[in-house]
């Protein structure tokens, strides 16, 4: 833990500087709204806020975004270490030093070696695939002092790899509300690990429809009990109709929701003159999959519908067969036939 706050403190004094000059390297200059991302990140590094290391993670991430200068990447290094982001670290403190070269002072660039070392050496690797795309990958693990230390990747798309620090972790998938069961991995120093998490919904698979074999009718043979057999399988399959039915609301919903915030999203980017806007193009993935979803539910409900009311009147046709009977009498100078029907 002291190394986490010894490493910001050297993050704040490295962006302060940063900021002050206005640009980085005679390659990459400086924006203002840049600029603006490093006083707000050297801002919260110096207050006492709990998430001060989020938010400023958030603005360093923004300012490397603008202005993708190998000396923001020293001071981004530093924080995702102290977040337990160690995939991102590594990556963050290999550019730094190579893009620093020679420029770096020896006392620093031993400092970033001995980080960027002590990262390699003491994380683990883990390969995770996550289906459907678009997931977001959620990483818990007890930090020292107890308090959990909770990291999200994403979103995702096929195969994800990333750098554990070592201790237990607890990892799951998320995606719409959805949530997968809980992968628990044992991280150890240089180890590794792969894990699927699968969030489609199940199946709906229409239940199979009962022939009656053919028989042979006999006088003493018992009735069969197809009319309530039918009847069974018929409300069965309406249910299933009406589970159909649900999940297609819901993925409608769902669609409905994914379309505003994308839009609100776009909006957001172009009030703020974003050349790209990632989070609104996966709102708009997000939509295009509930929808989908949707439609697959709906038309599986209605044919669990149509099953369904076959199935009934099947039943209902067969219980009336069975009821019909025919007697014969035989009376005082009287001959006839009783039944029902």
């Amino acid at each position: 833990m002291a190394h986490r706050y010894t490493r910001c403190r050297s993050a704040v004094t490295a962006l302060a500087l940063l900021a002050a000059t206005g640009t980085a390297h005679a390659a990459v200059s400086i924006s203002a709204n840049a600029s603006r991302h490093f006083k707000e990140g050297v801002r919260y590094l110096t207050t006492h806020e709990a998430d001060r290391f989020e938010k400023a993670y958030a603005q360093f991430r923004a300012a490397y975004a603008d202005s993708p200068s190998w000396k923001i990447l020293g001071n981004l290094g530093i924080v995702a270490d102290a977040l337990e982001r160690d995939g991102e670290a590594i990556d963050a403190y290999r550019g730094y030093l190579e893009g620093g070269a020679k420029e770096l002072k020896a006392a620093e660039r031993e400092q970033f070696k001995s980080d960027l070392n002590r990262l390699e050496l003491g994380s683990a690797q883990v390969t995770l695939e996550v289906v459907p795309d678009g997931s977001w990958i959620v990483d818990e693990r007890s930090g020292e002092e107890g308090k959990p230390i909770v990291n999200r990747y994403g979103p995702s798309s096929g195969t994800t790899g990333l750098r554990l620090r070592a201790g237990r972790h607890r990892l799951h998938a998320e995606i719409d509300g959805h949530s997968s069961p809980i992968w628990e991995f044992e991280a150890l120093p240089g180890g590794k690990g792969a894990h699927s998490f699968d969030l489609r919904p199940p199946e709906v698979v229409p239940p199979p429809v009962a022939h009656p074999e053919p028989t042979t009718e006999r006088e003493d043979a018992a009735p069969t009990p197809s009319g309530n057999t039918g009847r069974i399988l018929g409300y069965s399959a309406i249910g299933l109709g009406v589970v159909g039915t649900g999940l297609g609301t819901y993925f409608l919903i769902q669609g409905y929701q994914r379309r505003s915030e994308g839009e609100a999203a776009y909006a957001n980017c172009k009030a703020t003159a974003q050349p790209s806007c990632p989070e609104s193009d996966a709102k708009q993935d997000d939509e295009t999959s509930a929808r989908i979803s949707s439609g697959i539910s709906f038309g599986v409900a209605g044919a669990m519908f149509a099953t369904g009311v076959l199935l009934l009147v099947y039943s209902e046709s067969s219980d009336e067969a069975s009821e019909a009977s025919l007697r014969p009498w035989v009376g005082p100078r009287q001959l006839g036939i009783t039944g029902t029907f």
